[in-house]
């Protein structure tokens, strides 16, 4: 059975993958599948900018006429339309500007992904230490309810100190088994944020406090803000395509002569020119008369433009409430972090010797004793959940700043 377990364990081991947040976020941006589609995003809309010199058809007409000999009627005729050069021109910076519009999105996907990532991966290693700290636990209170009861069963104690430690042992370990519960969650949220199949666990062992990006927020240079201003540009590079509207449309027409001399119903003379068979051309320009949609197309423009403007003054003013909503929780998290990293821990480690020098010298009874062991482990799990906000606290901060992963 000894065998059996180590070998289990040494599978489960082998079975869970430790990677660095640079590891994570690395083969997150590869293969999960929101970056995928972004990416695909950018590449339709480079193709979609061939689409601007988009031409009409050529006609191709074959005219004859019974009655007449090689006149014009009698000939194969080439046809084009046009529209003005500067539609074309126009319309191609429109779909440059739409491109990079899908670019700026890809970003704020990469970077939502990233903090995602990070905030997956410390809510992980913070989930991981709660389990350490409750399997600490676990066995000290385990101990304590064996002595209780052999205690109680030779009368040296009564039965409410075992009845207390029996429910303060069961207690821990419904806690220790949602902990661990909600550590297999993160582990699968993490895999999928990494699009795999293995079991991730932080590289790192222990928690440790992330150090603050010192940096102003400028909304321009986030990802949405970029991602704004190139909607925006778009937006009014489409107004310019509506304005085009109003310009003429060209047209050309090339006749070739050509008489099917066998088709003569009417017993006329249907010789052709000798003289060539060139028949002539037609040059032509389209006058927008009625221009009620272009105009309707142009205000149409405008709004898009005006909606977007909205857009993005909303996302800069939201920003701007998330910087100072962060800025607090991160110094209410700090200030929380620095207790219980400094007198909390401070007083744990005093009252572990003490208590621990009066259990020697029976001055402290087991129960006694063990409580403050528990209560020392409970402010442990306290110190954890406090470093834990205040990591959530400065990846929230970076992923506002665009620093996430620098």
């Amino acid at each position: 059975m000894a065998l059996a377990a180590t070998a289990a364990t040494a599978q489960g081991q082998d079975a869970v993958r430790r990677l660095t947040l640079k590891q994570c976020m690395d083969r997150a941006l590869a293969a999960n599948y929101d970056v995928q589609a972004a990416n695909k995003s950018i590449e339709r809309a480079r193709t979609m900018q061939g689409t601007a010199w988009d031409i009409d058809k050529t006609d191709v007409t074959l005219g004859q006429d019974p009655t007449a000999g090689g006149n014009p009627d009698n000939a194969l005729t080439f046809s084009q339309s046009i529209e003005f050069p500067t539609v074309y021109a126009a319309r191609h910076r429109q779909l440059k500007a739409e491109t990079q519009a899908e670019r700026s999105r890809a970003d704020v996907v990469r970077a939502q992904l990233r903090a995602d990532v990070a905030a997956t991966y410390y809510q992980l290693a913070y989930q991981a230490e709660c389990v350490r700290l409750l399997q600490r636990q676990d066995s000290l209170l385990g101990q304590c309810n064996r002595h209780t009861a052999k205690l109680h069963e030779a009368g040296a104690t009564r039965r409410m100190e075992q009845l207390l430690a029996e429910k303060a042992y069961r207690e821990n370990q419904l806690a220790l088994q949602s902990a661990r519960g909600e550590l297999s969650t993160l582990q699968l949220q993490l895999s999928t944020l990494l699009n795999t199949t293995e079991t991730v666990m932080p590289a790192e062992t222990g928690l440790q406090a992330l150090s603050v990006p010192y940096a102003a927020y400028g909304f321009a240079q986030t990802a949405e803000g970029r991602y704004a201003q190139d909607k925006l540009t778009a937006a009014e590079r489409a107004i310019t395509v509506a304005k085009n509207g109003y310009a003429p449309t060209l047209s050309v027409a090339l006749r070739q002569q050509l008489v099917i001399g066998s088709w003569n119903p009417y017993n006329v003379n249907r010789a052709r020119f000798d003289a060539g068979n060139f028949m002539g051309f037609e040059v032509g320009v389209g006058v927008p008369l009625f221009y009620g949609a272009t105009k309707a197309r142009v205000k149409a423009a405008k709004k898009d433009r005006e909606i977007a403007e909205l857009e993005m003054n909303q996302s800069r003013q939201q920003g701007l409430q998330e910087y100072a909503a962060c800025q607090n929780r991160l110094r209410i998290a700090a200030e929380r972090m620095r207790f219980y990293e400094g007198d909390a821990m401070k007083r744990v480690a005093e009252m572990g010797t003490l208590s621990k020098a009066e259990y020697d010298n029976g001055e402290m009874t087991y129960t006694e004793y063990v409580n403050v062991l528990q209560e020392n482990v409970n402010t442990c799990l306290k110190r954890a959940a406090a470093i834990n906000d205040y990591n959530q606290a400065v990846i929230a901060l970076e992923r506002i700043l665009g620093k996430v992963g620098e």
